[in-house]
């Protein structure tokens, strides 16, 4: 394990989950396999979360997890309040179905820096197959609304939030994704292909992944996520909460990244040894700080408006 002077004082990022209730069922996505009471966090819970946040600047909020943060009545408030304080990046992914025009101008507006729209093909027979309760064209259509919304606001001076579009290269959706990057990247800012993962039902897991000696994973040493009723959880693959880290309702974030619990796995993962009970077991994304790249999949910029 690192020494504990090695182990920064606080996340440099922050994976707030302000809904885990979601519009969707995907075919794909690992809370298929998790039990979750639904849920939204509290305005007052998001503040003080912020706030102690705010006080170990720069840290990065990523403003989802498990759900669609767009269900939250409160996002762009929490969006406001997060950048009033500094923070940042803020960054949001949504499968952009609820991003009517009203909610569209309120979200490029609100001081939002990235967003991630989820939409994985052309093909509207499959996006309804592979995105149990949505239709492909109001998606898209949605998106496309909100990045001409984002190029009026950068013409005239104004901040606006990257837009990316994304898409999970199941075996199904691979044959059709080259014609997908080719669309989008004419449009968004990026367009990113990520590998499936958890289809296992072991979060973060990944098809035919090498077995072998594991490296130590640093996220461990960057990351926090916590939930909708405050529970904290390791990282954006730690689904159901294996660890017990505690809650930010009873603890301070800080007491949480120092604690007993979060430097015991921290030895056992520098050690190639995680805890079978642990999130971190069946996870093979240690070995995207291991590659040349520094992340799994595939990343395609766009230089149309900037």
């Amino acid at each position: 394990m690192p020494e504990a002077q090695q182990i920064p004082p606080f996340p440099a990022r922050l994976t707030v989950e302000l809904t885990n209730r979601c519009n969707l069922s995907c075919l794909f996505c690992p809370r298929q396999s998790v039990h979750m009471e639904p849920g939204d966090m509290p305005l007052e819970l998001f503040r003080k979360i912020a706030l102690e946040a705010a006080a170990h600047r720069p840290v990065a909020l990523a403003l989802f997890f498990r759900g669609e943060s767009l269900l939250h009545p409160q996002l762009e408030e929490m969006i406001r309040l997060a950048k009033s304080l500094g923070l940042g990046p803020l960054q949001l992914a949504s499968n952009g179905l609820m991003l009517e025009r009203d909610r569209a101008d309120g979200l490029a507006e609100s001081g939002l820096d990235f967003i991630s729209f989820s939409l994985d093909t052309l093909d509207a027979g499959l996006y309804r197959r592979s995105r149990r309760g949505g239709e492909l064209k109001d998606a898209a259509e949605n998106i496309a609304a909100f990045i001409e919304i984002v190029k009026d606001r950068r013409l005239r001076g104004l901040g606006a939030p990257e837009v990316q579009i994304s898409a999970v290269e199941t075996e199904e959706h691979r044959p059709g994704m080259e014609g997908f990057v080719n669309f989008w990247r004419e449009k968004a800012d990026i367009v990113r292909v990520y590998v499936e993962h958890s289809a296992d039902g072991h979060s973060g897991s990944l098809k035919g992944a090498r077995k072998g000696q594991r490296r130590p994973c640093r996220k461990l040493l960057t990351d926090l996520v916590i939930y909708h009723d405050g529970t904290a959880a390791l990282c954006n693959h730690d689904w159901d909460n294996k660890q017990g880290l505690g809650s930010v309702k009873d603890s301070t974030i800080a007491e949480i990244w120092n604690s007993p619990a979060y430097n015991a796995l921290r030895r056992a993962d520098e050690a190639g040894r995680p805890p079978e009970s642990s999130a971190c077991f069946h996870c093979d994304h240690w070995r995207m700080y291991y590659n040349e790249d520094g992340f799994l999949g595939r990343i395609y910029r766009s230089g149309e408006f900037s």
